[in-house]
């Protein structure tokens, strides 16, 4: 889900991910990281954001690890 905030401001929210998920988006790779280049490239088709677009918060959270 993207909701919009000011005009240069991207809030996206990814819901629970993995540890290992969000190490990897913070190296700029993995499952989490091309979602949000999907989202933002469907922002930039529909028109609701330029195509340079750059600031770009995205919220995790972190997946609670249970032992069954």
């Amino acid at each position: 889900m993207a909701t919009m905030q000011r005009a240069n401001t991207i809030i996206l929210e990814l819901g629970t991910s993995s540890s290992d998920d969000i190490k990897d988006l913070r190296y700029g790779e993995g499952r989490l990281f091309r979602k949000v280049g999907m989202i933002i490239e469907q922002l930039q088709e529909s028109g609701e954001v330029g195509d340079n677009v750059q600031p770009i918060i995205v919220i995790t959270k972190k997946k609670s690890s249970k032992d069954w």
